[in-house]
């Protein structure tokens, strides 16, 4: 696949427990799965927190206990638990780092190999079109509904499928796109329209009766996982791709 990732993932396994910052809640017990400089993924057997939730992690490192935030960018069920993609966000970004180097040390990971670039890794941002300069987009013809849309024809066997990266996770984004298995993970082929809201939307048909992995990729530099995808599968670089069932 040509898709472009921004960091190495590196798979570790490393106790730890997590609260909500406003502390009202005992630590629910928890598994680091796989690290990178922007992240982490997280399995538990209970995770009741929400989409963009700001998280306290602990983790019992040997120079004592070790604290990171982070908001939850996505979750999903995985059998009788759960697993959470957590972007690591701290206002101290020195203490960021500190934190992150002495977490590797305690996983025996090297910290420049999380800043290394991912074998998928490039200049994308360069190549992809400003979504308000798409040709022939008719902004009123896209759903103004949240999550993936599907409209079938052709007697089902064609679909057209909507995409929506909705403003809240868009922010300030001046351009967007869609990469999957239906353009060969090539956003510069799939840019994506920015609405007056601030989601960025885009419609491709495709054919029915198959699974598509797909992510966003914003500004060229940040990949995004689609909160509303029918699923997620685990990927060669550690991470997850969306899953779109048509």
């Amino acid at each position: 696949m040509g898709m472009k990732r921004r960091n190495r993932r590196i798979e570790v396994t490393l106790p730890m427990k997590f609260r909500p910052t406003y502390g009202a809640t005992e630590y629910c017990p928890g598994n680091t799965t796989n690290l990178s400089a922007e992240g982490l993924c997280i399995e538990a057997r209970d995770f009741r927190f929400i989409k963009y939730e700001y998280l306290e992690l602990l983790f019992p490192v040997p120079d004592g206990p070790l604290t990171l935030y982070g908001d939850v960018a996505w979750k999903q069920q995985a059998g009788r638990g759960s697993t959470a993609g957590i972007t690591i966000r701290m206002k101290d970004r020195a203490r960021q780092k500190q934190a992150l180097e002495m977490l590797c040390a305690s996983a025996n990971v090297p910290l420049s190999s999380l800043n290394s670039r991912d074998d998928r890794a490039g200049e994308a941002e360069e190549t992809l079109m400003h979504s308000a300069q798409v040709a022939g987009a008719d902004i009123s013809a896209f759903p103004n509904k949240l999550g993936i849309i599907k409209q079938y024809h052709d007697g089902q066997a064609r679909c057209t499928v909507t995409f929506r990266i909705p403003r809240e996770v868009a922010g300030a984004a001046r351009n967007a796109a869609v990469a999957g298995d239906f353009n060969n993970w090539e956003p510069a082929r799939s840019p994506m329209v920015r609405l007056e809201s601030g989601d960025f939307v885009i419609s491709i048909e495709l054919d029915s009766r198959r699974e598509y992995r797909f992510r966003y990729l914003i500004d060229g530099t940040r990949w995004e996982n689609d909160w509303y995808a029918d699923k997620y599968l685990r990927n060669v670089f550690g991470s997850k791709d969306s899953v779109v069932i048509v």
